[in-house]
């Protein structure tokens, strides 16, 4: 019995760690655990250290967890490694969808740029690896010349690292000097990521923060429900790797996803591309955001 217990509280770990769509009672229905179990369980895991998301009572486990990021440390690659692996994976043809999903999942895991074919750099390589070791034992780490867009200046920046953004191209980060989050491009590093021995001492300040499916980034997520066609369902399934668990049969030519975003941009630009096979259901900021852009788009046309 208690091997029983433990089976269904990994399944809802599991269950967490990728839930888009089922409520509290539905996870119970699945797992046999009454709806106090559930939350009893979610309770315990934010109480052990885990982030919990709570989208309109849709519970669900950050990836960037500390937890998740410690598990995740066992199996990183060395610079080495990863530059043998983005020649090996560059070397490859596209047009087979299995080396196009190992391409993509390497290159949001370790921050290659393999999408383009292009060359590794290995002096951002080691610096990723020295961040993603800084966020995994939870460190401080100083960016050695760094470049700022912003004040078009370089120094040093004492941060927190917490959270790989956009395939690990940027990191997000508090910043002890200003006492603020804010987000850094890894290929802006000039010198090296320094490792320091020294624990996070902010964390309650570090502010959560997402990356949609579609590449965009925010402090805050927004839930989309599409009905979508067979060409849809399937561009979303190749090009932004969304799994077929993710998927609600509607019928036998259409499919429902309920899809987490960080603002419209991203998911707008998947709409309006392929606006005559989706519907958008029960998303009244997203409807407000297609009207206000079909709106300024007809204007435009006006003028041409």
């Amino acid at each position: 019995m208690e091997l029983d217990k433990f089976d269904r509280q990994l399944k809802l770990i599991d269950y967490l760690l990728r839930n888009t769509r089922y409520t509290v009672a539905e996870l119970g229905e699945r797992l046999g655990l009454s709806r106090r179990s559930i939350y009893r369980y979610i309770e315990f895991l934010r109480l052990a250290g885990f982030i919990i998301d709570n989208e309109d009572g849709i519970y669900s486990i950050d990836p960037g967890s500390p937890f998740i990021a410690n598990l995740t440390s066992q199996v990183r690659f060395t610079g080495v490694e990863l530059e043998a692996m983005a020649v090996l994976l560059n070397s490859a043809r596209d047009d087979n969808l299995a080396v196009r999903s190992l391409k993509r999942r390497f290159s949001e895991i370790y921050g290659l740029n393999l999408l383009s074919g292009a060359k590794v750099n290995r002096k951002e390589a080691a610096n990723v690896e020295r961040l993603y070791d800084a966020i995994a034992r939870r460190r401080k780490v100083v960016l050695h010349s760094y470049a700022s867009s912003n004040s078009d200046t370089v120094s040093d920046r004492l941060l927190e690292p917490f959270k790989f953004l956009g395939m690990n191209r940027a990191v997000r980060c508090y910043e002890i000097s200003s006492g603020m989050c804010k987000t850094f491009n890894v290929g802006r590093i000039q010198g090296e990521v320094e490792v320091l021995d020294e624990p996070w001492e902010h964390t309650t300040s570090h502010i959560t923060y997402y990356t949609d499916i579609f590449g965009f980034s925010s402090e805050r997520q927004y839930r989309v429900k599409l009905i979508m066609g067979r060409l849809a369902t399937r561009v979303l399934m190749e090009e932004y790797m969304v799994e077929e668990n993710q998927l609600v049969i509607v019928d036998d030519h259409h499919w429902m996803v309920s899809l987490k975003v960080c603002g419209f941009k991203g998911i707008g630009r998947f709409y309006f591309g392929l606006f005559q096979d989706i519907e958008v259901v029960d998303s009244p900021e997203f409807m407000s955001y297609l009207r206000d852009n079909l709106h300024l788009l007809t204007e435009k046309l006006k003028t041409l």
